[in-house]
């Protein structure tokens, strides 16, 4: 994929300011994207390639595993060990910071079918939410059962449970289920709802939950019950947009651009 240069303006954005020079990478229509905490971001194309790319726009490596099919979710949680998980084969590939694979988890071993999707906890395990039974589950990468709640619509009140994806913020657990974010602690009990949007994709940045909604970017903090408008100037088309700590990333059809951007010096 070919890098590009674009100059703009300043944007009229209070209390930060941006550089002129940003970078543009060029995508395939339908593309999605992921981050890490090194601020690498992982491009992953209708082909199910997966192409990781540093800071500064400089590929860093690719992948594409054809034989599994469609590519259901990347956590890149740890860099160095990066969750990809196939919901139609029902696996888990664990990849290095190059993208080779470390090995993988076979979910059909434990007999656990209806994954409405995985995450990476905190200590390097797996969490699942398993839809034939509405729990949710932590296992070891050798497919131990470490814990599992209560089935979510006995300690859930006013909810359905078709739940998407799922942070593990050391400890603390945010889900995502039909555009309620559901907090639950490290044992998997549930502690409240702590936000109510229609929103189809949250990321936890800094102890903020952060999402894009109406050509928008929202900050909400869940210790204190506020909502911000970030007020950036958000490229036109843009279909996805994330925060690092140092920049953000927009996803339109056509390219993924990068910007300088400091959300600690926003708070």
């Amino acid at each position: 994929m070919s890098k590009k240069l674009f100059l703009y303006g300043l944007l009229l954005i209070p209390f930060w300011s941006v550089a002129a020079v940003e970078d543009s990478i060029s995508v395939v229509k339908g593309s999605r994207i992921f981050t890490d905490h090194f601020e690498n971001v992982y491009v992953v194309t209708p082909e199910n390639d997966i192409i990781k790319y540093g800071k500064n726009a400089k590929k860093i490596a690719t992948a594409n595993f054809k034989v599994l099919g469609n590519i259901t979710s990347i956590d890149a949680g740890n860099p160095f060990e990066i969750f990809v998980f196939y919901r139609d084969q029902n696996k888990v590939m664990f990849l290095d910071n190059m993208l080779n694979v470390r090995g993988e988890c076979d979910l059909e071993q434990i007999d656990v079918s209806q994954v409405a999707f995985i995450s990476r906890s905190f200590d390097n395990q797996i969490w699942l939410f398993d839809l034939a039974d509405l729990k949710l589950k932590k296992y070891s990468k050798e497919l131990k059962l470490l814990l599992e709640s209560a089935p979510l619509n006995t300690s859930v009140p006013g909810q359905t449970f078709q739940p998407e994806m799922m942070y593990d913020l050391s400890g603390q657990l945010y889900m995502l289920n039909k555009q309620s974010i559901l907090e639950f602690d490290l044992f998997a009990n549930y502690v409240k709802t702590i936000h109510y949007d229609s929103i189809s994709h949250f990321q936890v940045l800094e102890k903020r939950i952060i999402y894009y909604k109406s050509d928008s970017l929202w900050s909400y903090n869940p210790m204190n019950f506020t909502l911000k408008n970030l007020n950036i100037s958000i490229p036109t088309k843009s279909k996805q947009v994330l925060l690092s700590k140092d920049y953000i990333y927009f996803l339109t059809d056509e390219y993924l651009i990068l910007r300088p951007y400091s959300f600690l010096k926003k708070d």
